[in-house]
């Protein structure tokens, strides 16, 4: 008798954590959901986001592309200008 209520007890218990592990919250299904909408906030054009092409680039300012590119490059060597101390204002 005892060695059946011991079987119905684990039964039991065993049931109870496996339903626990096939339940999740909603929130899940929304995780990621903020960056996406960010993204998509900030395409230019979606047509071409849901469409995207194999070909490069063409057109653009070159000067202002070449001083993109320059600046891009300068900073990405720069160690020191991520070194430099935290300023944190509190009122005047």
């Amino acid at each position: 008798m005892k060695q059946k209520i011991n079987g119905f007890a684990l039964l039991a218990m065993v049931a109870a954590l496996t339903g626990a592990c096939a339940t999740h919250s909603g929130s899940e299904d929304e995780f990621g959901a903020a960056v996406r909408t960010v993204m998509s906030n900030q395409t230019f054009d979606a047509e071409a986001r849901a469409y995207p092409s194999g070909e490069a680039v063409s057109g653009g300012n070159a000067d202002r592309l070449e001083k993109v590119v320059d600046a891009h490059a300068d900073t990405i060597g720069d160690a020191q200008s991520v070194r430099r101390p935290l300023e944190v204002g509190l009122g005047k």
